[in-house]
């Protein structure tokens, strides 16, 4: 574990705060808490998704946090970052906006968190910033922001920098879907608006809650997104539900890609030399046929036949099927 933080004063922190806001403007999403009741928003705010993203890192990070080499895109205003650095791992945090980098040094200072770095650039730059490998990366709350040549890019780049396990949360694409291919791959999505194409860099980049400056970006569909994830060679991915985000929109998922070993079966060799399947454009929601209405009203009515008579109904049936034809 990192050494304790040696913390200012409170009412030094308060002042500090307080001059961050005036430069740079409220924090808008991530509460972090200082000292002493301080927080960066206030001590009533949710941390459903803060926690669900912990838990995962704890449960299926090969080593234990304080040995994780993690990478936070898109960091915002640092939440993800500060609470991993917190519990001892190496954190470099990539923020685009300067109003938020600042944010996140000011905590990183106050904190004393001389385990994370922060470093205010474009995360389509990952592969030039030459940061290494991590254990751990984020993706969260960013892919969505980016276009289609900005998603497949900024994944492949994610997959060459990861050892173990990228998260991400994003919305997913539903609805009045296009097309589009990639590497002889195909993948659908839904084009939805970030900016006026008539504003300037200077407006785009005030507004916190959109792309850095691309005027649309694609919200990648759930299954296009598994098909792009096993592209790219992660073993296995999966959705997180548990710990739970109960307002969580139905169409904003939590999804873990491991980057692991692909296991050869020993009872099925011939499988080896198959090709692992692609999900289809939809899925199709298939059932038991215990669940559907059909069989069950037919196992319904069967059950109103006395026991003696399905019997002898059924020694009929094998006996017609016994006689020589």
């Amino acid at each position: 574990m990192s050494a304790p933080a040696v913390l200012p004063d409170p009412a030094r922190i308060e002042q500090r705060k307080a001059e961050v806001i005036r430069l740079w403007g409220d924090w808008t999403a991530h509460n972090i808490h200082l000292k002493d009741g301080i927080y960066t928003i206030g001590p009533d705010r949710e941390a459903d998704k803060l926690r669900r993203i912990v838990q995962i890192v704890s449960d299926l990070s090969s080593k234990p946090i304080e040995r994780l080499r993690v990478l936070d895109l898109g960091a915002l205003e640092g939440g993800y970052a500060v609470e991993l650095a917190r519990r001892g791992a190496q954190v470099v945090a990539i923020e685009g906006r300067r109003a938020n980098l600042e944010k996140i040094l000011f905590v990183k200072d106050v904190l004393g968190l001389q385990n994370l770095q922060a470093v205010q650039d474009d995360v389509r730059n990952l592969q030039k910033l030459n940061l290494g490998s991590f254990d751990v990366i984020l993706c969260l709350g960013l892919l969505y922001h980016l276009d289609f040549d900005g998603v497949i890019s900024l994944c492949r780049q994610i997959f060459d920098s990861c050892d173990r396990m990228a998260l991400f949360d994003t919305y997913v694409g539903i609805g009045n879907l296009q097309r589009f291919e990639a590497n002889g791959k195909e993948y659908w999505g839904r084009v939805v608006r970030e900016h006026l194409p008539q504003s300037s860099m200077e407006e785009r980049l005030a507004d916190k809650w959109a792309s850095l400056d691309n005027t649309e970006s694609l919200w990648i569909t759930r299954n296009s997104l598994y098909n792009l994830l096993g592209d790219l060679g992660f073993t296995s991915a999966y959705e997180c539900h548990l710990p739970t985000e109960v307002d969580k929109l139905a169409d904003r998922l939590t999804f873990v890609a491991i980057k692991g070993t692909p296991q050869k079966l020993l009872a099925m060799p011939r499988t080896n030399e198959d090709p692992m399947g692609r999900l289809p454009k939809y899925s199709t929601t298939r059932i038991s046929h215990k669940q559907r209405l059909l069989p069950i009203m037919q196992e319904r009515a069967t059950n109103l036949v006395p026991i003696s008579w399905r019997r002898s109904l059924k020694g009929l049936m094998r006996r017609k099927d016994t006689k020589p034809r």
